[in-house]
């Protein structure tokens, strides 16, 4: 249920994005007739002015047969099982295109070369074949030659525009056409190939496969944008497409060295297991790179590849938490753009994703589900109810009307957008197409042993501390866990030639990201709200109550200055057995995006955290040079209450203040001589010891995210100024230093 509510916001997100600030903005072709400027492009257009309506009539009437007996073997209908995990192959108007019901002579050369301009048929070709060699015995289209025309003709259609309006105008500033916005438009010409080659004269073969090599060239030629992760790694699949289809064994080698670089130099990819976001990481776009890097895993046979997997999906698995009532959640304070956490990101297509990922590592294994027999028998089945369902609902006409077969038209004029398909960001299923022999057998095998790989790392009764390359250090130990994010943060300078956002590209400085316990599920968590293509959800004036944990402040003219903002932290790691000291240190950001004041003076910032089988000790040291007055200063301890969605029933966390040696409830209004406090959430509770007594208070009122979750947080500030609210310049360090341990309820 979580992946298809973040589906659902996602999906809008993206909608916008394509629509507006990703919109193609190059001068349009005005072309009425396909380009024959490449000898390719002739054979192509002469061959597709052969064709006539005959030729793409597949005579087929009657729905697909359901009940149909098939196969039996466990592996055939596992992968049939996947397949049903996502709505795509799409080939009709259930969000797709009338493929089967479009008329024939649609796609004759008269029809798609008009004075409005060239109009590809409504068809994905990538699609169709899928669907024409889905192995199904009720599959009455299976191996058609009308549908494999209809594919081949959409696609060269796509291919020579897409190659006259690259040839065009990849060369414009700003250019129009990008190795990231555009790399997925190889899969709709290029996977389609090798499916409806066999129809073709050898002739025309080779002019198909020119063709898909000059492009494939010319987007190599691209190079790395380094602006989204997703779009990023999206890139490789398109080319490792054509790469199969020309069997061409230099360009097969560049396709390499280039998929090589995106998954192992640490301008793409951290060591530490995630796809670089501006410098920084997203664990919510980084669920759309996960996509695709599966994809490419499964298609090719590089180590590269399956190690880049393994180490995304073994960071994701110790990011993820799970709450006593099942509901999973996770930190996302260090986010570069989105606020989604790892349990939350982005096209996970109800386990398609993630299933795919487990043919490639066991690291995945842990985020799917073995079908029931039941759904297994049923699954072939259920597939062509779900094509029939595609089928059968043609487009609507203005009126609201299904419009007959026989009405159905050429709709636009070609032109070049970010989703040619509209069904971003795929049109196939990666685990279906690339199922690998065996999967269904080794997912037996490891239930069969009981696995620790099949659960959580939390919840496998081991004790551990892991150090992801500095980035993170998460530790197990037998009454808690934590998770420390000592890695850097995203960044955007006006000059980079990128999208500016309007936000903070991720929130961190070396944090407690999370404090966990069996009893009370996530009790300190670091989450922020994120931004869109235009706006940002974490505003500054609200910065009191951003859930992170760090040390802010402001001036007595109301700048805003926090340690989250810290790009790049001088992070140390010492691991001894189930004991590890850390260490983060650096200098706090003169300004913070959103606001357009700045700080005058210097604030030096170390945090060093201890690690051992009973808690987590942190002490936080800042000093400045007494530049400016300084009004407010906090270290802020992020507590989660709870999801309002999904926990609706559940009592948020009760936090509570010990003074004198006696528990009261805690408020925004400050505590003195406070000694702890403690944290209460479902049967279990976690106390936060001071070194002394403190003057402590709540935020002035609860973070709540209404963007892609329903999280709820409170922050408990601990004053460092200890002033008595009176404005000083900071020239000494302030210290603080507590103790975080699970206690009984």
């Amino acid at each position: 249920m979580q992946t298809r509510a973040l589906l659902s916001v996602a999906l809008s997100w993206f909608a916008a994005c394509a629509l507006t600030a990703y919109a193609q903005k190059g001068p349009e072709t005005t072309l009425t007739k396909l380009p024959e400027d490449h000898a390719y492009q002739r054979v192509l257009r002469a061959y597709v002015a052969t064709l006539s309506e005959k030729d793409f009539t597949h005579c087929v009437t009657e729905r697909l047969h359901i009940d149909t007996a098939t196969d039996t073997d466990p592996e055939y209908l596992y992968r049939q099982y996947i397949l049903t995990m996502m709505h795509q192959p799409l080939v009709g108007t259930k969000r797709g295109a009338p493929a089967i019901t479009a008329p024939p002579g649609l796609f004759v050369l008269s029809a798609i070369e008009t004075p409005k301009g060239v109009i590809p048929p409504p068809v994905w070709p990538e699609t169709l074949i899928a669907f024409a060699q889905w192995d199904y015995p009720g599959n009455l289209y299976r191996s058609s030659r009308a549908l494999k025309l209809r594919a081949f003709v959409t696609a060269t259609v796509l291919m020579v525009m897409f190659d006259n309006f690259a040839e065009l105008n990849d060369a414009n500033d700003p250019p129009p056409i990008r190795p990231d916005w555009h790399g997925y438009q190889p899969v709709f010409w290029a996977a389609p190939y090798p499916g409806f080659k066999d129809v073709l004269p050898p002739d025309v073969q080779k002019a198909y496969e020119a063709g898909l090599k000059k492009i494939g060239e010319r987007m190599l030629g691209w190079g790395v944008r380094g602006e989204t992760c997703e779009h990023d790694i999206m890139s490789p699949v398109g080319l490792i497409y054509i790469s199969r289809a020309i069997n061409d064994p230099a360009f097969a080698q560049s396709v390499e060295a280039r998929t090589r670089m995106l998954c192992t130099d640490p301008r793409y990819f951290h060591p530490a297991g995630y796809w670089v976001e501006r410098g920084g990481i997203d664990t919510g776009f980084g669920g759309t790179a996960n996509l695709f890097a599966a994809w490419t895993a499964l298609m090719t046979d590089w180590p590269f590849a399956r190690e880049a997997v393994e180490r995304t999906y073994r960071l994701r698995g110790h990011l993820v938490l799970p709450d006593p009532d099942g509901w999973l959640t996770g930190p996302s304070h260090f986010n570069s753009r989105l606020g989604s956490p790892a349990s939350f990101d982005q096209f996970a297509f109800d386990g398609a994703r993630d299933n795919a990922a487990a043919m490639v590592t066991d690291e995945a294994a842990q985020f799917i589900q073995t079908p029931s027999p039941e759904a297994l028998k049923n699954a072939p089945g259920r597939r062509a109810y779900m094509f029939n369902e595609d089928i059968g609902e043609n487009p609507r006409d203005s009126a609201g009307r299904f419009i007959r077969n026989d009405e159905i038209k050429n709709a636009w004029p070609w032109k070049l957008r970010m989703w040619m398909t509209y069904n971003f960001p795929v049109s196939l299923n990666p685990g279906y197409e690339f199922y690998r022999k065996g999967a269904f057998a080794h997912r037996q095998e490891l239930e069969k042993k009981n696995s620790p790989l099949l659960k959580s790392p939390f919840l496998r009764g081991e004790s551990f501390i892991r150090d992801f390359e500095k980035a993170f250090v998460v530790t197990r130990q037998p009454g808690f866990a934590a998770i420390l994010h000592t890695g850097p943060i995203g960044y955007q300078s006006p000059d980079d030639n990128k999208a500016q956002f309007k936000g903070p590209m991720g929130l961190s400085g070396g944090q407690l990201s999370a404090f966990w316990t069996p009893e009370a599920g996530s009790v300190i968590l670091g989450l922020r709200s994120g931004m869109s293509y235009d706006k940002s959800y974490d505003l500054a004036e609200a910065w009191r109550t951003w859930p992170n944990h760090s040390v802010s402040g402001a001036t007595t003219d109301g700048t805003f200055f926090t340690s989250a903002r810290i790009q790049k932290p001088d992070a140390t790691v010492e691991t001894h057995g189930n004991k590890a000291s850390v260490k983060v240190a650096g200098i706090i950001p003169d300004s913070v995006v959103g606001q357009e004041k700045t700080i005058a003076g210097r604030y030096d910032y170390v945090r060093s955290f201890g690690i051992d089988d009973k808690g987590v000790s942190v002490e936080t040291t800042v000093s400045g040079d007494g530049k400016e007055q300084i009004a407010e200063l906090y270290e802020t301890l992020p507590v989660y209450l709870r999801d309002t969605e999904h926990q609706a029933k559940e009592t948020p966390t009760a936090i509570e203040f010990q003074v004198g040696g006696k528990w009261g409830p805690a408020t925004d209004q400050y505590a003195e001589n406070v000694q702890a406090v403690r944290l209460t959430r479902f049967k279990g509770a976690v106390v936060i010891t001071f070194d002394r007594p403190r003057r402590v208070k709540l935020a002035p009122g609860d973070w709540a995210d209404t963007w892609f979750t329903k999280a709820n947080c409170r922050n408990v500030l601990i004053d460092l100024l200890e002033n008595a609210d009176r404005p000083t310049a900071l020239k000494d360090a302030r210290k603080v230093g507590y103790r975080i341990e699970p206690a009984a309820k």
